[in-house]
Formats: C-alpha cells, structure tokens, sequence
C-alpha cells in the first residue's frame, strides 16, 4: 500500500499474513485441564498462506489446539505487520488483521506442497503420524492500522476467486522462469527493491499477489515482490511479468 493514510485493498491485507511470520490461534477450550470448556485459548502457529491468501496450519494432535477445533472448529487468526524498526511509523508497525474462520483437516497433498514451500524444516516432522495440514475457511477478516484506521471484509472478498489455474500450474511457472528468464528475475528484482541484482535470484514461489524470490550467490534472505495487480492464471502471470520486466528496462 502506498499511502499509509489510504484504505487498504485485498490485495494490502493478504500480503501483510504473507509477511507474518507467526501468528496468534484462538480457539474454543474443550476437554482442557485448567480451564472450563468454552473459554478462550490462544497458541503461537506458524502459518503458511496459499496461492488465493487460505491460510493454512500444520499442528500435532497432542497440541490443546488441536483437540479444540475437533470438538469446535471456530478460531480466529490474529496476524501482525513485521516491525520496521521505525517508531514513528504507526500505521504500519501496529497493523494487525484478525482473520475468523473453521479449521478443517485436509490431507490433499497440494496443501503439504503449499505448506512445506514456506517452511521446508517442516518436512521433518510432516508426516509425523500425529500431525495434520488444515486450512482455514474464512469467513471474515477484521484490519487494524493504528489508531481510527481499521476496515472490515467477508471472507469471499478477502480470499481471491479464481486461482484454481494458477495453483495448477504452480511448478510449471516457476521451473519456466528458472529456465529460461533469469535476466528478467534479476532486472525486475534490481528496479522493485534494493537487493543486488546480480545474487543469482531464482523464482521460489507464485501467488496471486506477488513472487518470492532466492538468492543461489551469497548468503540472501528470500525476498517478495508484490504485483501491481492480482492474478488468477498462468496467462496473467506471464503479462504481469512481462510488464514488470518492461518497465525495469525501460
């Protein structure tokens, strides 16, 4: 979002629990050893956000979560902007989304996939007999950007329609820009951000919203650069890029 004072779009709110490391799971005490059953409990989860902005958890059987949702599957998500590091910067250091949603348990193996593209030290534990993928249904999402900024949105506006292509050809897209358009990864990552160009950037992942990208020279953090648009299919991600690309070399 550019303007800090501006509302901020889908697009805005997805990508700040794309940036979130972490976040906050509450859920509905059922069979809890030190509180009644209907009391609040939240836990730290890691997320992963799919190609449409679903989050998606994977957590343990023996968590209290866990046995939670399966006798309620409300929870909400509460999700924070990365610090900047700058205290003058309200609007951004204190943003916040609260995401409400059910928690359904999905053994489909593009949700692994999903998951484990974020987080890959995950693949440790994965498949772990007691663990479990889930995805959240959204139902609502509720921002907070500082003090009298806030917007509300149901979930069929907060979760992009129409990815199912994108999502499909994932992998196809990605080892396509690996292959054969490195240049174009290098002069769009040298024009959208600071970060040399020139550290061997290879496309790691694609979403509606944005790319995330690697470094193969040196020790690189991965970076995201977000669309100027939203996408939906293999298509539109290849007119996007081309469009960046452009405009970088112009």
């Amino acid at each position: 979002m550019s303007d800090a004072h501006a509302t901020p779009s889908a697009q805005d709110l997805r990508r700040l629990c794309r940036t979130s490391k972490t976040a906050a799971l509450a859920t509905i005490a059922a069979g809890h050893k030190q509180v009644d059953d209907g009391w609040p409990v939240t836990s730290m989860v890691v997320p992963a956000i799919d190609v449409d902005g679903t989050p998606i958890l994977l957590i343990s059987d023996l968590a209290d979560h866990t046995r939670h949702i399966a006798a309620d599957n409300r929870v909400s998500l509460l999700f924070s902007s990365p610090s900047t590091g700058q205290q003058d910067t309200i609007e951004t250091d204190s943003a916040r989304l609260t995401l409400f949603g059910r928690a359904i348990r999905d053994d489909a193996p593009s949700l692994r996939t999903c998951y484990l593209r974020a987080h890959p030290d995950a693949a440790q534990y994965a498949d772990f007999a007691d663990f479990g993928f889930y995805r959240i249904i959204v139902d609502a999402i509720y921002w907070v950007g500082g003090f009298g900024k806030q917007r509300r949105l149901p979930g069929t506006q907060f979760i992009e329609a129409g990815c199912h292509p994108l999502m499909t050809a994932h992998d196809d897209i990605v080892a396509h820009m690996n292959q054969d358009h490195l240049d174009a990864l290098a002069d769009i990552t040298g024009h959208y951000t600071d970060h040399d160009p020139n550290a061997g950037w290879l496309m790691h992942t694609i979403d509606c919203d944005g790319m995330v990208l690697t470094g193969n020279q040196g020790d690189y953090a991965a970076i995201r650069i977000d669309f100027p648009g939203t996408i939906h299919t293999p298509g539109e991600a290849r007119e996007i890029l081309v469009k960046m690309c452009k405009i970088s070399r112009a």
